[in-house]
């Protein structure tokens, strides 16, 4: 029986990945996004892409939502900075109305959330789905991914399942990786007085594979959530010096104190406030220094057991690879 799924965001780095894992699981793929460029290219890959924009009520996504057995909810804005009307638009007016569109057809939808919901500022080794939010959130990102979570769960009647990937990586990565890169790029890298603590990443090929495993789990695991990762922790000096190599470049790491660092992060987010009204986004902020100074090592012990997921690619060689395509690209990722 053929399986149809909806795909949103699917112009994006995860997104392209899960379209491309689920049509090669036999899924027929319907795909949205908001880059026409790159909506052209997932095309003429032979996907059927519309362009759509989900902050804003469209009868075309209801239509396309009715035609399919699953959504995968990719659509998203991921940053560690940007302003919060940006955040709200696009992760949690978004959002409603996927949870909408979803409600009103009996579609199971699959939310990819971030793990980032759970972030303090402490070591967190080993988290559960159900470990407790701390307050505040660290960020815009992080608000409106747990209002998201929020407004699932609270949905009457939405079959659901709510995927938290860590840390995706990957050659066509435009978030995390290139920031590290560019700060990599001055010839020196901070190491913070905390430890060296573990890094949970995740190459992007698994967290497709977990998806589409969500996508057709059976019925039991509706209204669950699970973390997905590499299954592999590498210390961060370990990962940092393996992706700066790679990379071709050379790398000093200096240690700097925590507190300190986290203190002159607070003072470039006030002046982002003050001057630009948030606009410019400083070079490091408390989030991503408490990413790189504290340890987050997710539980995956849910994914395997209820979905058999099994991740199997090395983190480390997807580290390289990240470096390699870095190096053949004019010293940028890029979306293709």
């Amino acid at each position: 029986m053929e399986k149809r799924v909806l795909i949103t965001g699917a112009t994006g780095f995860l997104g392209r990945a899960v379209a491309r894992e689920m049509r090669g699981a036999g899924w027929t793929v319907f795909a949205t996004g908001r880059d026409a460029g790159v909506g052209l290219s997932l095309q003429e890959e032979g996907f059927q892409f519309t362009s759509l924009e989900l902050s804003e009520i469209n009868s075309k996504f209801t239509s396309l939502v009715k035609q399919c057995d699953a959504v995968v909810h990719c659509a998203a804005l991921t940053s560690p900075w940007g302003r919060l009307s940006d955040f709200t638009t696009c992760n949690v007016t978004a959002t409603r109305n996927v949870i909408d569109a979803c409600s009103a057809t009996g579609v199971r939808l699959i939310h990819i959330s971030s793990p980032s919901v759970s972030f303090g500022l402490f070591h967190q080794p080993g988290l559960r789905e159900d470990a407790p939010w701390p307050v505040p959130a660290a960020n815009h990102y992080i608000r409106t991914k747990r209002t998201a979570e929020t407004l699932i769960r609270e949905a009457a009647g939405l079959s659901h399942i709510i995927i938290r990937p860590k840390a995706l990586i990957g050659p066509r990565d435009t978030s995390l990786l290139p920031r590290v890169i560019r700060a990599a790029r001055q010839g020196a890298f901070p190491q913070f007085t905390d430890g060296d603590p573990l890094l949970d990443l995740t190459p992007v090929e698994e967290a497709a594979i977990g998806i589409r495993l969500a996508a057709e789990a059976p019925e039991s695991c509706l209204g669950a959530t699970y973390h997905l990762t590499g299954g592999q922790p590498l210390a961060a000096s370990k990962a940092m010096k393996l992706l700066f190599d790679s990379c071709g470049l050379k790398v000093r790491f200096f240690t700097i104190p925590t507190s300190i660092a986290l203190f002159n992060a607070g003072g470039l987010e006030a002046i982002s406030y003050l001057l630009t009204g948030g606009r410019w986004e400083p070079p490091f902020t408390r989030y991503t220094v408490g990413s790189l100074a504290f340890e987050q090592t997710l539980d995956i012990s849910a994914a395997r057991l209820d979905l058999g997921y099994c991740p199997l690619k090395s983190v480390e060689e997807a580290l390289m690879e990240c470096g390699i395509h870095w190096q053949k690209n004019n010293t940028r990722f890029t979306q293709r």
